[in-house]
């Protein structure tokens, strides 16, 4: 009270205490928000320098020309009267790849059994990349495992847009890859979010990045988004080498995953936030790792579908999946989430069954 009696300009005074107040809170933001863009750029050249050793690697390891395989398969062409010219090499995992050149490759490759002779004479599975180059037939070692993936999705009730996105494909290497992203809420901001996620990881590991610093790169590249561009998207990553059977699951901020191995079923969890809130060593996502065998089936969902801790409606239905098409089954925990929870949230649900290829 005798400070207000006092003070001649109380209002000023208040209004000047109070801007200084603000100016040092905005600076204690902007300093917070620049240790974090420092954090994320500092990972992403850490990130990068991974990459680029692992590319170097990778062309300083390839295992180089597979003369044995060449001679037999230049011994097919000429016993097949055809003038071509042969390169057989096998990379630094040991994969091998054969080039053929020459005019009559086309009229090969329309003989039904081609693959399998030519695999004959290679002594290993081969299978054709198409590159709709004539005169020209680029083979490489086929995966001994195949998988089927399954997508069902069902929008929020009342909204245009899901957002949540999923997606999968095969690398050049062999390893199948499937991705679910769910933008944080729902509608076409939350649509706008999961789809830049899962374009970003895809481009990353179509690339050949590692999949552990493609999630790593994501993150940064989350964090390093500005103002009113900002969103959070959750990210399920699921890596198959489809020779050993390895596999991957790498998490930021998701639902439950769960495998189904025999009679057992494993429930994958994850601890870490969403990407684009993690900096520093604990921008990592959660990493499980383990084998998948043939016929074991795994089932990624957005939390949607799993919305709550009592989830043994979902194993009925995975212990039920025996001979279940992946399709059916993405569709029947769907509709059985629905039927549970209703359509408070939008849902996706991706179903894997490896298989042995045929």
């Amino acid at each position: 009270m005798a400070f207000r009696q006092r003070c001649v300009a109380s209002e000023a005074f208040v209004s000047a205490v109070n801007g200084e107040l603000r100016g040092l809170l905005y600076r204690r933001q902007y300093r917070a928000r620049l240790q974090e863009s420092r954090a994320a750029a500092y990972g992403q050249f850490v990130d990068m320098a991974a990459v680029i050793s692992d590319a170097a690697g990778e062309l300083g390891g390839s295992a180089g020309p597979d003369g044995a395989v060449e001679r037999r398969l230049i011994r097919f062409l000429k016993a097949k009267e055809i003038e071509g010219t042969c390169s057989a090499f096998r990379d630094g995992h040991g994969r091998l790849h054969a080039i053929l050149e020459g005019a009559g490759m086309e009229a090969l490759a329309e003989e039904p059994d081609y693959l399998e002779r030519l695999s004959d004479v290679a002594g290993t599975r081969l299978c054709r990349i198409k590159t709709g180059e004539a005169g020209r037939l680029i083979l490489r070692q086929a995966e001994p495992l195949a998988v089927s993936v399954g997508i069902a999705s069902m929008k929020k009730e009342g909204e245009n847009v899901s957002g949540d996105r999923g997606t999968y494909f095969k690398t050049d290497s062999g390893l199948l890859c499937v991705i679910l992203s769910d933008g944080m809420g729902t509608g076409e901001q939350a649509a706008h979010e999961s789809i830049a996620t899962v374009e970003i990881l895809e481009e990353l590991l179509k690339a050949g990045t590692e999949p552990g610093c493609a999630m790593r790169l994501l993150n940064s590249a989350a964090m390093l988004k500005n103002g009113e561009d900002w969103g959070y998207a959750t990210v399920d990553l699921c890596c198959i080498d489809l020779f050993t059977g390895q596999t991957s699951f790498y998490k930021y901020g998701a639902a439950p995953s769960y495998v189904k191995t025999g009679r057992a079923i494993r429930r994958v969890r994850c601890t870490s936030l969403v990407a684009g809130m993690l900096a520093g060593e604990g921008s990592s996502p959660d990493m499980i790792k383990m084998r998948l065998r043939p016929g074991n089936v795994a089932l990624i969902a957005s939390d949607g579908v799993l919305a709550e801790k009592n989830d043994q409606w979902l194993r009925d239905i995975l212990n039920a999946s025996d001979g279940v098409e992946t399709k059916t089954l993405a569709r029947t925990a769907l509709k059985a989430a629905a039927e549970r929870f209703g359509h408070t949230d939008d849902m996706t649900a991706l179903a894997i069954r490896v298989e042995e290829r045929q």
